[in-house]
């Protein structure tokens, strides 16, 4: 395999091991941060049932993997018709090598395999 794919993997692989959203955690876990600033939200979260905090969380984590989907979407948009180039090491990544950086990130995250 060419460093130019494995460095792009990684760069995938990468952004999905990032995928799960601190807010959503927060949300389903103990509240944000305890600051002053937090404080009108913490409170808030202190009214929802388990349940509710579940769909919320659910919906934030949603988004959050959608912001990286529309990102990757939006490089992958500039590299095809705009001439941008990604690169590392010296090395450029290979454009739509499998299908695009955002399909390549959302079937990794659905844990699907690399392509051979």
């Amino acid at each position: 395999m060419s460093k130019e794919l494995e460095l792009y993997k990684a760069f995938i692989d990468g952004l999905v091991e990032r995928k799960d959203s601190i807010t959503a955690r927060w949300v389903k876990g103990d509240g944000f941060p305890k600051t002053e600033d937090n404080k009108t939200k913490n409170d808030f979260l202190a009214t929802l049932t388990p349940e509710q905090k579940g769909i919320i969380t659910e919906m934030l984590q949603d988004e959050h993997i959608a912001g990286i989907h529309n990102t990757l979407a939006y490089i992958n948009e500039m590299m095809d018709l705009e001439g941008l180039e990604l690169h590392q090491d010296g090395e450029s990544y290979p454009n739509d090598y499998f299908e695009s950086l955002h399909y390549d990130f959302i079937s990794r995250c659905d844990g699907d395999e690399w392509p051979e």
